[in-house]
């Protein structure tokens, strides 16, 4: 319901794995038309059965959020609280959720800073069966390069905290520079250890990129850029992509990426490092036809693949159809190395393939 700036919204219902009772409420207000404020509700049956004295144990998360766009920027926050009502004299059951973001941009610079801090604030896990009910912001970006996505960062609604910052520059001469860095910690190195912020072996996750793009140089485009990690593992990476616009319907696009990473393993332990290439050769034609050739090389040895993972190389091919109100069809057909496919802080792992495989994307 909407009337003026005022909005509403009540929903109940029952995940279809986890069998909870679920009743929620949002509440919205537009102050003065400029600054929206609103806060949500939720409360869900914790188990199915009632108690001995027919009552029923229900748990509750309410938050709060805030935003406002003021002609040189824009900001969001949000602060939400959760409690187990079985437990309210136990501190330990409670958990809470903030997040904030703050961007300023004036002519063809932009400041992009975000931050968060969750505390055992995971809701109703493996609702569908895998994932929880809520999924806070994550701070660790999903990049469009394949090897820095090999290690990414699962988000942990229960105990993490971090910061990111991007500064971008996009000018009229169509170059576009892109600066970012963010680090995550777990709540409990800062009881472990005061200088937790100082010792990388208290960090959870660490990333300083950078990147470039030319839209046009002639009939090319050109894009770049370098990235360090601390996932899983040291990571450089060193990434580039040069497309040739042969004609007003076709191009041909070439990604090159290469990457070293030390493992580690532990104090006394050390896996060494090993290096890994990925190619990319594509040729499109639009609006329906692209055709792509793939080749991934490394120097592991055996200590230092994944429970599935093969031998390489990986070759493989890409014939995709664009349907004509959105989607695609994908005919692959190669080797591919297991690794993860991620999304807004949330991956899946992919096992190690041989074959030929027929998806598609759908949109509506």
């Amino acid at each position: 319901m909407k009337n003026g700036n005022f909005s509403a919204t009540a929903f109940s219902g029952t995940p279809t794995v986890n069998d909870k009772d679920i009743r929620a409420g949002d509440l919205g207000y537009a102050i003065g038309g400029k600054v929206n404020v609103a806060m949500t509700g939720m409360t869900y049956q914790r188990e199915k059965e009632e108690n001995e004295d027919g009552t029923v144990d229900r748990d509750w998360v309410a938050a709060l959020r805030v935003q406002q766009n003021f002609g040189i920027g824009d900001y969001y926050v949000e602060y939400g609280s959760k409690n187990k009502v079985a437990f309210d004299n136990d501190d330990a059951n409670v958990g809470h959720a903030f997040y904030g973001n703050l961007n300023l941009y004036r002519g063809p610079f932009s400041v992009s800073w975000e931050t968060s801090d969750y505390y055992r604030f995971t809701v109703i896990p493996a609702a569908d069966g895998v994932t929880s009910l809520n999924r806070p912001p994550s701070l660790v970006r999903d990049f469009a390069w394949t090897l820095m996505n090999r290690a990414p960062h699962t988000l942990n609604a229960n105990d993490e905290r971090g910061n990111n910052l991007d500064l971008l520059y996009s000018g009229d001469s169509g170059w576009t520079l892109l600066a970012s860095g963010a680090r995550i910690i777990h709540h409990q190195n800062q009881h472990v250890d005061p200088e937790y912020f100082f010792n990388p072996d208290q960090v959870v996750y660490d990333l300083a990129y950078g990147s470039f793009e030319k839209d046009r140089l002639g009939d090319f485009r050109l894009l770049g850029g370098f990235a360090y990690q601390d996932s899983e593992g040291l990571r450089q990476t060193v990434m580039g992509e040069l497309s040739w616009f042969m004609s007003a319907t076709s191009s041909l696009t070439l990604q090159a990426e290469h990457q070293h990473v030390r493992l580690g393993g532990g104090p006394g332990y050390d896996l060494g490092a090993y290096d890994e290439d990925w190619f990319k050769l594509e040729y499109e034609t639009a609006p329906r036809w692209a055709f792509a050739a793939i080749l991934e090389i490394n120097n592991k040895y055996e200590e230092q693949r994944g429970p599935d993972e093969k031998e390489g190389p990986f070759p493989a091919g890409q014939v995709t159809y664009t349907i004509s109100r959105g989607g695609n069809l994908n005919l692959w057909f190669g080797k591919r190395q297991e690794g993860f496919l991620c999304s807004g802080g949330v991956c899946k792992r992919e096992p190690a393939f041989q074959g030929v495989e027929l998806f598609g994307v759908f949109r509506y």
